[in-house]
């Protein structure tokens, strides 16, 4: 309700939100709303700690575009999404790393024509080119939301030596889709965002 984002559902330990629908609204608003909602899905967990004293990591993913969106079932009816924006969310969420957000390219560009000043730089490949190898899509250009510039003290910026590029997507926790989600060995698991 905070960041006006629409709960799609929870798949295993992934967390599903929209951020420009039911309730429409300029695609640049929707992509904002779902990256305020995942940096602070981010900054929820930081100084989370379970009872035996171990951390909760969760990682996000960002895509924006086309979806079918309907209510599917007589007996459970739910609000449902299709189409290949819903499979690049997943991608962008699962291809993440570890307490990090990372954005298709559209969204990029419409995080950077919202209201808000994000910190957000290009990813750049294992091979020192720009861009990851996405299974369905090839290579494509994505991008790191690090925080918000100039952010009031709801918003941490996530800093530059909190971030390990060396470390393994395979081996994190928890995760938000939009994509969030913990790593493998994690009992919980956060989902996916979905800016249209």
């Amino acid at each position: 309700e905070k960041f006006n984002v629409y709960k799609v559902e929870t798949i295993g330990d992934a967390y599903m939100v929209l951020g420009g629908a039911p309730n429409v609204c300029p695609p640049s608003e929707g992509a904002e709303k779902t990256a305020k909602f995942a940096l602070a899905a981010l900054e929820a967990v930081k100084n989370f700690r379970k009872e035996d004293g171990t951390t909760v990591l969760i990682r996000c993913g960002l895509a924006s575009g086309p979806v079918v969106a309907g209510v599917v079932g007589k007996a459970m009816p739910r609000y449902c999404l299709f189409g290949d924006t819903v499979n690049f969310a997943s991608r962008m969420e699962s291809t993440s790393s570890s307490m990090k957000i990372q954005v298709a390219e559209l969204t990029h560009s419409l995080l950077q024509s919202s209201n808000t000043n994000f910190h957000i730089k290009k990813r750049m490949g294992q091979d020192g080119l720009p861009g990851i190898p996405v299974k369905g899509k090839g290579r494509v250009n994505t991008y790191w939301v690090h925080g918000i510039q100039e952010f009031n003290d709801s918003f941490v910026s996530i800093k530059e030596d909190e971030l390990d590029p060396a470390q393994d997507p395979a081996s994190r926790p928890a995760e938000v889709m939009v994509g969030v989600e913990p790593p493998p060995d994690e009992a919980s698991h956060a989902g996916a965002n979905f800016p249209v």
